[in-house]
């Protein structure tokens, strides 16, 4: 069984390929190979093509993320930006919606921090995306809600979800 830690010397070039000569050849083409199989197991099957001819799992994952990873989150964010206000109740609990909301902030957030510097911009900024935050989750609520959602928006301290 190969550890996690092998796992991530196999793509990080951290555990080159030993010289065919060496008794450790076999083992690390072993591992090579099992490192390779997961690779492809998590690919989607139109795209292993693509792949699946390197030698060694460190030059198929740096060709896997050459092609699908610049450096940044940009599509994960977009993705999940586009879910936000997409979501709805319909017809669920009140509970399920808002965790499910809850979970896409969270990801959001940690994706895309927020850089300001200044503890007076961070705090301005984080109240508007509260505030936000508060009409999309209103927005989503099934419609025989309408009189909660409108007590809601009559509060005079409505700055964050769980608040609502």
């Amino acid at each position: 069984m190969i550890s996690p830690a092998k796992k991530i010397w196999k793509l990080n070039d951290d555990l080159l390929q030993p010289p065919l000569s060496t008794p450790t050849f076999p083992h690390w083409r072993t591992e090579n190979s099992i490192v390779k199989g997961w690779l492809n197991n998590s690919l989607e099957q139109s795209l292993i093509g693509n792949f699946i001819r390197f030698l060694t799992a460190k030059a198929m994952w740096d060709a896997i993320a050459t092609t699908y990873y610049d450096g940044t989150d940009t599509f994960m964010v977009y993705d999940l930006k586009r879910r936000v206000p997409r979501m709805r109740q319909a017809g669920g609990s009140i509970e399920t919606y808002y965790n499910t909301l809850q979970s896409l902030w969270r990801e959001i957030d940690f994706r895309h921090p927020n850089m300001m510097e200044y503890d007076s911009d961070i705090q301005r900024y984080s109240d508007i995306l509260q505030e936000d935050r508060v009409y999309i989750f209103l927005d989503g609520l099934d419609d025989h809600l309408d009189e909660a959602r409108s007590d809601v928006l009559h509060m005079t301290s409505f700055r964050i979800v769980d608040q609502a």
